[in-house]
């Protein structure tokens, strides 16, 4: 079967600039490779992702008995999310997701406190990025469209929020104090000194 041509373009592009890239049918598809991937020894960050979790990635890989650092964690006090948090940054490998990718190989995030952005582009020795093909979007443009209309929305809404978003259903570019889109990351090239691959998965994964 033919792939979708918007895959093969961004899987071209996501090597023009620098990225390890693979396509994948499916969240199990997903799951066995990222199991694959991981060193048996391997400490990993999981910080806020709805599509990693959807795959069962935290759970296979507690599972394996790595060390997960995973802040979503069931019974953790304040402390021990931001102490998880921390760690995130110099974990073995991180696993994570991204608001959008566009179809020129763009990883689009905005982030509330900055610490999944923050571990994407510089501390743990590899990050691995899965993108549900819902993610997948032409350019920049349409990039902060996804994310204003519908990831971030969707995400407030999640977490029971009072921002104005979870009413409209769209950004209000608003000054709650709960407001969750502070911080905007652009990845246009791999980062440096950095081993970092983007699973793009062929079924709609997260917000």
């Amino acid at each position: 079967m033919k792939r979708d041509p918007r895959i093969e373009r961004a899987l071209s592009a996501l090597k023009r600039n620098g990225f390890e890239a693979e396509f994948v049918l499916n969240r199990d598809e997903a799951r066995d490779r990222v199991l694959e991937i991981i060193p048996a020894s391997a400490s990993v960050g999981i910080p806020g992702s709805k599509s990693v979790r959807q795959a069962g990635i935290a759970k296979a890989l507690k599972a394996r008995g790595h060390k997960v650092f995973d802040h979503w964690a069931k019974g953790l006090s304040p402390n021990d999310v931001l102490e998880c948090r921390k760690r995130q940054l110099s974990c073995d490998v991180l696993v994570t997701s991204t608001n959008a990718l566009t179809e020129s190989g763009k990883l689009v995030n905005w982030d509330g406190i900055g610490n999944r952005v923050a571990a994407m582009i510089f501390g743990p020795g590899q990050v691995i990025v899965m993108a549900g093909i819902n993610k997948l979007v032409k350019d920049l443009s349409d990039a902060e469209e996804r994310i204003k209309n519908i990831a971030a929305p969707r995400r407030a809404r999640e977490l029971n929020l009072s921002t104005p978003c979870v009413e409209s259903g769209k950004c209000e570019d608003c000054d709650h104090d709960m407001r969750i889109c502070r911080i905007t990351t652009i990845l246009n090239r791999c980062p440096g000194h950095t081993r970092f691959m983007v699973m793009l998965v062929g079924e709609e994964l997260g917000n």
